[in-house]
């Protein structure tokens, strides 16, 4: 729970420093186009639990307690929109990193990647990180993934309270599948 709160944290100071998490050498492969409307729609309603909160509950402690709520949920919610900007997808000199929003956060070593490929995948979960079915770990947008990499060994993966698990295969999701096949080609060893 702290690792997390300290993510969302520095995804807000990212924000007010006008960077992104992406290495000087590196290139950001964004993921979320797609889903960023819904977060933000879901975070412009917030304003109306508040008002609903003043004009029903009339006990004013409740009402600041719950104001209170309201305004650390909003800014909650602020900083898990500020991941979907500034924690691409990246690769540089130093590998391949895989992220969704502040919950996942994979580094990927160049070396290790067997191919890079444009693809697409229907998921059976909404999104996020899945388990992986027959060593294929999918970090998918709105149940798809559209980029396949394959590793050329098996690889242990921690998946956090779903344990660690091997993978071979990682499948996910890229705002513009064919750049981003191009940039993790580009930095890929020579013998690749």
């Amino acid at each position: 729970m702290k690792r997390q709160v300290l993510v969302l944290a520095r995804a807000l100071a990212l924000v007010l420093r006008r960077q992104t998490d992406v290495p000087p050498d590196g290139v950001a492969i964004h993921y979320s186009r797609t889903i960023r409307p819904m977060f933000w729609v879901m975070l412009a309603v917030n304003p109306v639990d508040i008002v609903m909160v003043e004009v029903v509950v009339k006990s004013a402690p409740v009402r600041i307690a719950l104001l209170v709520l309201e305004i650390l949920g909003a800014l909650w919610f602020l900083a898990l929109v500020a991941t979907l900007y500034k924690y691409p997808h990246s690769v540089g000199r130093d590998g391949l990193r895989v992220r969704y929003l502040s919950f996942f956060d994979q580094r990927i070593p160049l070396a290790s990647i067997d191919s890079v490929r444009q693809t697409s995948r229907s998921l059976k979960a909404r999104g996020g990180v899945s388990v992986p079915e027959d060593g294929v770990l999918a970090v998918g947008i709105s149940q798809a993934t559209n980029l396949s990499i394959a590793l050329r060994e098996p690889r242990l993966v921690d998946l956090g309270r779903k344990g660690t698990v091997e993978i071979t295969q990682l499948d996910l999701w890229a705002d513009d599948p064919r750049a981003a096949v191009a940039a993790i080609r580009d930095q890929l060893p020579a013998s690749v």
